[in-house]
């Protein structure tokens, strides 16, 4: 038991820190790296950097900025912005407006901000933040991590271990190839869940899929564990579609202080009989298909403490 809620606490730890999500003001006018410094206007501009690390501010307008060769920080300002990061370990930022940010080559970060965008992390280990609005993101060949932020977004892992979370908002979120983690809540130390359904798909690999109240869940190919908890009340029970005895697992993660002495207990689902329904001391968490008869014995319970002592003990 201690080792998975050594597993989630470090997960936790490592998501909460990595999301790039504020870039330079664009009052600042400054170099905010190494290389060259340009400057747009608040007209609708095409900017194109060099072969060096480029700082690029586009201002207001429709702006096309090209970042070319090199570590290049690029902020498309307010307006409806293309970014294109090419190759190096790029920064782009797209503010205000409904931007697209192709990363192109190289370990990229992008944060797509307010409004509804297309991210794309393409080759390289990549992290990408949507931000407000309604966003797509395909992360690309690498082990990514993916966040959407508020709004109902689109997220897609692509090839390699992801991390894949959607925030708030309805949310469609696929791990793709790789052995990925997927997030259908917020994994802090209050393991918020909006209430809103999202549909979480592993894809292949051995992937670590969390589930929220009224999520649809599927693992996949590969020995998945799905993860729960007693964050699921108003929205009703996940659904997990595809779950296999014989190589995947159930967790639960409960509140020790609300839960002193919790009590798992399986009842047949009313719509559907072959389906398995799981509850945490009467609470229906987890609807699982094709489990009647599910076997206690193969639901560890994890307690928050643990997972919060596994946290202090990794950050």
């Amino acid at each position: 038991m201690f080792g998975l809620a050594g597993l989630l606490g470090l997960l936790v730890v490592g998501v909460s820190g990595v999301f790039p999500t504020e870039g330079p003001a664009e009052e600042d006018g400054e170099n905010n790296g190494d290389g060259p410094f340009a400057e747009g206007t608040n007209e609708n501009d095409t900017i194109e950097g060099g072969d060096e690390g480029d700082s690029i501010l586009a201002h207001m307008g429709d702006d096309v900025v090209y970042g070319g060769a090199g570590d290049d920080m690029l902020d498309g300002g307010a307006g409806d912005d293309l970014l294109i990061g090419a190759e190096g370990d790029d920064t782009l930022i797209g503010a205000t407006g409904d931007d697209d940010l192709p990363g192109g080559l190289g370990d990229d970060q992008a944060a797509g901000g307010e409004g509804d965008d297309m991210l794309l992390g393409q080759a390289g280990d990549d992290i990408l933040n949507g931000g407000g609005g309604d966003d797509q993101m395909i992360g690309g060949p690498g082990d990514d991590i993916l966040s959407g932020g508020e709004g109902n977004d689109g997220l897609m892992g692509g090839e390699g271990d992801d991390i894949v979370l959607g925030g708030g908002g309805a949310d469609v979120l696929n791990g793709n190839a790789g052995d990925d983690t997927i997030l259908g809540i917020t994994p802090d130390e209050e393991w918020e869940d909006d209430g809103l359904r999202d549909y979480l798909n592993g894809g292949e690999g051995d992937d670590m899929l969390f589930a929220g109240a009224g999520d649809n869940v599927n693992g996949g190919e590969g020995a998945d564990d799905f993860i729960l908890g007693d964050w699921i009340d108003d929205g009703g029970p996940a659904l997990i579609e595809d779950y296999d005895a014989s190589e995947d697992t159930l967790a639960v993660v409960y509140d020790d202080e609300t839960h002193p002495a919790p009590m798992l207990t399986v009842e047949a689902s009313d719509e559907a009989p072959d389906n398995a329904l799981l509850l945490l001391d009467g609470l229906p968490l987890a609807e699982v298909a094709g489990a009647a008869g599910l076997d206690l014995s193969q639901v560890t319970l994890v307690p928050k403490s643990a997972v919060a002592e596994a946290m202090r003990a990794a950050a």
